[in-house]
């Protein structure tokens, strides 16, 4: 980043930051709630920091609201993925996997959570609760299936943008 704003290599970063996340989105849309999108949040966040992966993230919201249709659901988009950025920044500099994978389960558990927020404003207490009660079965799989798949691809995806980063040298997380 340059003192006035984004280098043209740093936008380019959140460019292709943002497009290999809506191509991960995309490839693993048949099958609910499991996502390579928290795992990369994460691994971007470590890497390149809060100041590279937070724009990413928000177009990335963007994009996807823009394919889907805005509704309520795109709230959602919009405070959780920064969310994760948030809670990924404050345990960057730890090097356990399994803190890592703790992270990433434990953010698909509670997605349904963070979402009836949104419920709870729009139809109050009773709709929330149901809406969340009813998300249960999905969460566990979105969690289960973050934890599983942080832990398998955490480490080499890091390594690679690692090296990446050293390489270039310009994105200190």
């Amino acid at each position: 980043m340059t003192r006035t704003g984004y280098s043209i290599r740093a936008l380019v970063y959140i460019a292709a930051m943002t497009a290999i996340m809506e191509a991960a989105k995309i490839a693993l849309n048949a099958i609910a709630n499991v996502e390579l999108i928290t795992l990369l949040v994460i691994v971007y966040t470590k890497q390149f920091g809060w100041k590279m992966t937070l724009p990413s993230v928000l177009l990335f919201a963007f994009i996807e609201c823009s394919y889907w249709g805005f509704g309520t659901w795109s709230i959602v988009y919009f405070y959780m993925w920064p969310l994760l950025v948030l809670f990924t920044h404050l345990v960057r500099k730890n090097e356990s996997v399994l803190v890592f994978a703790v992270l990433s389960g434990f953010f698909g558990l509670t997605f349904g959570a963070f979402c009836s927020i949104v419920t709870l404003i729009a139809g109050g207490w009773a709709a929330a609760f149901s809406w969340w009660i009813a998300g249960i079965p999905y969460d566990i799989v979105h969690g289960v299936s973050n934890f599983i798949l942080c832990l398998l691809l955490f480490v080499p995806l890091n390594r690679a943008l690692s090296i990446l980063n050293k390489k270039n040298g310009m994105f200190p997380a």
